[in-house]
């Protein structure tokens, strides 16, 4: 079979790849890490590249058959979440000098370097998940693995752990080996695609976890460190150890009043309860609050519209980096949405009047587009719902609301009670609580009693499946349009 050499720019990046392979292979082959949301099936239009003919292609759908230069769009550095305001007051062990905690998030990856011995934060990196380019969600990757992929998912991953360990270790001024404990937390789909378990339960009923008990491994068989490596424990098939993080940094099963925690990205999952009783359970939001699947979607980057407001009949917007806008992250399409709802210019069924609507020339939201984000928000305010009808409660009743995670720390709460995607009568009690999941992972990384703990949490929180509740589809359905009415 001929070989052809690929030159992607900028950057001079050469490849020799077999005849046949599409760009996007070429791409990850050069380990450039591409965006790839829909995983290369050519419908979400994020790998478009220029050839040296000046045609825009799609990587993922155009096959190498000749020596070819690629112009790549420039690469914005991502605003990842790192820090954390449900803080729990950290008591070591002191069984190690130094513990790393890693969140291994569907998009992003975080790394924190702690000292055994006081707790504190001694140096913290972050990089996006490599395993994006091979689809955004965490179904495209399960469907990878079970081809055959598994391996190839979670060399990429464990590669960019061991890069952030280096990273974070160099800032502290010692080695790797100077490191003898991590914790890491994780949705139950990265859990497993990391220990290289089989992730296939996850797709079929009743989708549970191959594992779901802690676990404790040998450092040294996953990353250039020594002593014990720790993995959260995972409630069910789609709330995982990262949700039990959270759960551990808030102190849950401490709390007096009534609390929902939500955590939103491609699944949301959710947590309500107390002292007394907790039940936890996912509803599948989609990709869209993660700017997958919306035709000026991107992430959380320079160019992205992050912040939409509708003041004095005119609409203004702020853009990451203060430059040019060149799309629309989830907290932005939220925005939007709420400010053209106010604006008349989206009903209350979600019909967007003439079709799009042009924020600026770089950024235009469509009609499927407002269909994507109805979807998410419909399942997240069914789940909302029928948590506190299992408990016995009235939406009312819940005092709190801690938001976790990067949507949740940068979305606007008056805009997702605005189009009912969080009940508007619990507007003004939303508490963004950032990485808590991460914070969780801090705690676990440093003391084997918080690990303990976790166990303990994760075993006496109820699951609640919304699929086999019959009158989920119902709610669901009537959570679609954006009425500020609450049940």
């Amino acid at each position: 079979m001929e070989q052809f050499t690929i030159t992607f720019q900028p950057g001079d990046v050469r490849v020799t790849v077999p005849e046949g392979v599409t760009l996007l292979q070429a791409q990850i082959q050069a380990g450039l890490h591409p965006d790839a949301p829909c995983g290369g099936r050519g419908s979400c239009g994020k790998c478009r590249v220029t050839l040296g003919d000046g045609r825009e292609v799609l990587a993922c759908q155009t096959a190498v058959e000749r020596d070819e230069t690629v112009f790549l769009s420039q690469a914005r550095s991502a605003q990842i979440l790192t820090g954390s305001r449900s803080a729990a007051d950290i008591h070591p062990d002191g069984r190690d000098r130094y513990a790393l905690a890693f969140d291994i998030g569907t998009t992003t990856l975080a790394a924190y370097l702690l000292s055994g011995e006081t707790g504190a934060q001694l140096a913290q990196a972050s990089c996006l998940n490599p395993q994006s380019q091979y689809g955004a969600d965490v179904i495209s990757r399960i469907q990878m693995a079970l081809e055959g992929g598994g391996e190839t998912l979670r060399r990429c991953v464990l590669d960019a752990l061991a890069a952030l360990t280096e990273e974070v270790a160099g800032k502290a001024g010692i080695v790797p080996g100077d490191i003898t404990a991590a914790a890491v937390v994780g949705n139950t789909a990265m859990h497993h695609l990391l220990l290289g378990i089989d992730p296939g339960p996850l797709t079929i009923p009743p989708y549970m976890p191959r594992v779901s008990q802690a676990m404790e491994l040998p450092a040294e068989d996953l990353l250039p460190i020594r002593g014990v490596f720790r993995a959260l424990p995972n409630i069910a098939g789609f709330v995982g150890g990262d949700t039990v993080g959270c759960l551990v940094a808030t102190r849950f099963d401490h709390l007096e009043e009534l609390t929902l925690l939500i955590d939103i990205g491609t699944n949301g999952e959710m947590v309500l309860g107390d002292r007394r009783r907790r039940i936890a359970c996912s509803t599948a939001a989609g990709p869209a609050l993660e700017g997958a699947k919306i035709s000026c979607g991107m992430r959380g980057v320079a160019g992205a519209v992050d912040h939409v407001s509708w003041r004095d009949g005119e609409i203004s917007y702020h853009v990451i980096g203060e430059g040019e806008a060149v799309g629309l992250c989830g907290s932005g399409l939220l925005d939007l949405t709420a400010a053209l709802l106010e604006a008349g210019i989206i009903d209350e069924t979600g019909r967007l009047e003439g079709g799009a609507y042009r924020l600026c020339p770089g950024v235009t939201l469509t009609q499927k587009d407002v269909r994507e984000l109805q979807l998410a928000k419909g399942a997240i305010r069914a789940g909302i719902e029928l948590l506190a009808r299992t408990l016995g409660a009235a939406v009312a009743e819940i005092r709190t609301v801690y938001l976790a995670g990067a949507f949740g720390n940068y979305m606007t709460p008056a805009a997702a009670c605005r189009i009912g995607m969080i009940p508007p009568v619990l507007e003004g009690r939303v508490v963004p609580i950032g990485n808590a999941a991460g914070e969780g992972a801090k705690l676990c990384a440093v003391s084997r009693a918080e690990f303990d703990y976790s166990r303990e949490l994760a075993a006496s929180t109820e699951f609640l499946e919304l699929a086999s509740l019959p009158e989920f589809q119902d709610r669901f359905i009537d959570a679609l349009g954006f009425s500020e009415e609450t049940e």
